[in-house]
C-alpha cells in the first residue's frame, strides 16, 4: 500500500501544475547517485561540483518559478512538456542506475489503432492549439490502460507538436510505442520505491533533481548567463537598454583589441578560363612564387588595377573580398568566380586598423557584452544570496 501511494502522490505531481518546491537539503547518497551519473559525460566532475550543480539547480528552479512558470511547464510550444522529460531522466536513471529493465506489458493495446486514433482525434488544428471543445471532447475518453487513471487528452497533451500531428494522422505504432513508455515508467517507478527506500534516496528529491537537470540550460539562457542557438533573454534585452555613452567608451578601452579590423592587404593573382591551367599555375607558383609564376606565363595580374594594394573601398570586386579572406604568405586553392572564371591568389603583408569607439559595430558588440557581464554579476549575488537564506553551505 506504501508504494501504490507513494506512485499515486508522484505521478499526482507529474500531471498537475509544477508548484514551488520546498527546500530540499539533499542526503550524501542523492549526491552520490548523481556523481556517478554527471560522471558518465564528464568523468573529472568532482563530488563537490556535483552538489554545488544540484543545489545550484534548486536555486534556478525557484527563480524561474516565480518568474517565468510557462518556461517551466514547456520549455517551447512545439516541443514535449517538462513532464514528460522528467519521466524520461528518471526512468533512465532508474535503468542505468538502479538497474530496473523490466519491460512493460504490451496486452490492451489491439483497439487503438489507425481507424481509432482518427476517428477519436479528428483533424490536428492547423495552429497547433487545441480548442476547449477539443480539450473537452478528449478529456471524456478515458485510457484504462493504466494504473493511473488517465484522460485521452491528459496523456497526448504532454508530447511534442510533431508527435501529436503524427497521432492525428493515424500512426498506431507511435501510440502504442508512447503507452509502453508511460507503463514502463511506471512499473520502474514502482519498484524504485522498494529500491530507494534502503538507499536514503528520495523519488521527491530525484523529480526535483531531474526537473533541474533538465531546464538548467533554458533557465540561464534566459537569465543571460549562458548562450543557446536562436533564444533570446529578455534579461539582456533589458539590460543592453541600460548600458550608457561612458559604459561603451571604458569598455572599449580596456578591449579595443576585440575592434580591430583587417584595413588593408597586398596581393597578386590570376586567372584561367580552364581549370586545369588554373592548377597548373598553381603548382609553378607553389614551386617559385606566384608573382614568377604570372611572368613565366605571361598572366595578367587580376591586381594590377589597384596596383597590388588592396583596401576596404575596394571589396565591391569579388576578386578583391576573396585576397581579404586568405590567410598571409599561402597559395588559395582554385577557386571558381561568379563569372565562370578559375582563380588563384595569394594576399601578404596585411595591415589592421581599428574600430572608432562611437562606430555602430562597436556599440553593438559592447552593448552585449557589457549585458552578459551585468547579467553574470546579478546571478552572482542572487544565487549567493539563495545560498545564505537556506542556510546552504558549499
Amino acid at each position: 500500500m506504501r508504494g501504490l501511494y507513494i506512485l499515486t502522490a508522484l505521478l499526482g505531481l507529474l500531471f498537475s501544475n509544477l508548484a514551488v518546491a520546498a527546500f530540499n537539503q539533499y542526503t550524501e547518497s542523492e549526491i552520490d547517485l548523481m556523481w556517478q551519473v554527471y560522471k558518465e559525460q564528464r568523468p573529472e566532475i568532482s563530488k563537490q561540483q556535483t552538489r554545488e550543480r544540484l543545489y545550484e539547480n534548486q536555486f534556478l528552479l525557484e527563480y524561474a518559478q516565480k518568474n517565468m512558470p510557462e518556461l517551466v511547464e514547456r520549455q517551447a510550444s512545439v516541443g514535449f512538456s517538462t513532464h514528460y522529460h522528467v519521466m524520461r531522466y528518471l526512468d533512465n536513471l532508474f535503468i542505468h542506475q538502479l538497474n530496473l529493465t523490466d519491460k512493460p506489458a504490451t496486452t490492451g493495446l489491439e483497439p487503438f489503432d489507425k481507424h481509432w486514433l482518427k476517428t477519436n482525434l479528428g483533424q490536428y488544428p492547423l495552429n497547433g492549439q487545441y480548442s476547449d471543445d477539443q480539450i473537452k471532447q478528449f478529456n471524456a475518453i478515458k485510457l484504462n490502460l493504466f494504473e493511473n487513471s488517465m484522460t485521452l487528452y491528459e496523456f497526448i497533451a504532454p508530447l511534442s507538436m510533431q508527435t501529436r500531428f503524427r497521432l492525428h494522422q493515424g500512426d498506431s505504432d507511435l501510440f502504442k510505442t508512447e503507452i509502453l513508455k508511460h507503463r514502463q515508467f511506471i512499473l520502474h517507478l514502482k519498484q524504485a520505491d522498494a529500491v530507494l527506500q534502503t538507499q536514503q534516496l528520495s523519488l521527491p528529491h530525484l523529480y526535483s533533481i531531474a526537473k533541474g537537470d533538465i531546464l538548467r540550460p533554458s533557465i540561464q539562457s534566459w537569465l543571460g548567463i549562458k548562450g543557446i542557438m536562436h533564444v533570446d533573454s529578455p534579461v539582456l534585452t533589458r539590460l543592453e537598454s541600460t548600458v550608457t555613452s561612458t559604459e561603451i567608451q571604458q569598455y572599449y578601452q580596456q578591449h579595443k583589441e576585440r575592434f580591430h579590423y583587417l584595413k588593408s592587404v597586398k596581393a597578386h593573382g590570376g586567372e584561367f578560363t580552364e581549370r586545369e591551367a588554373a592548377l597548373a599555375f598553381r603548382k609553378q607558383a607553389e614551386t617559385s612564387s606566384i608573382q614568377h609564376a604570372l611572368k613565366q606565363l605571361n598572366q595578367p595580374d587580376i591586381y594590377t588595377q589597384y596596383r597590388n594594394h588592396l583596401t576596404r573601398e575596394h571589396k565591391r570586386n569579388w576578386a578583391v573580398q576573396l585576397a581579404f579572406t586568405q590567410k598571409p604568405q599561402q597559395l588559395s586553392e582554385v577557386i571558381r568566380s561568379p563569372n565562370g572564371l578559375w582563380v588563384v591568389v595569394m594576399s601578404y603583408d596585411h595591415t589592421f586598423g581599428y574600430f572608432n569607439a562611437n562606430d555602430e559595430t562597436v556599440r553593438y558588440q559592447a552593448k552585449k557584452a557589457i549585458a552578459i557581464e551585468k547579467a553574470k554579476s546579478s546571478y552572482q549575488q542572487q544565487w549567493l544570496a539563495w545560498q545564505t537564506h537556506h542556510g546552504v553551505k558549499l
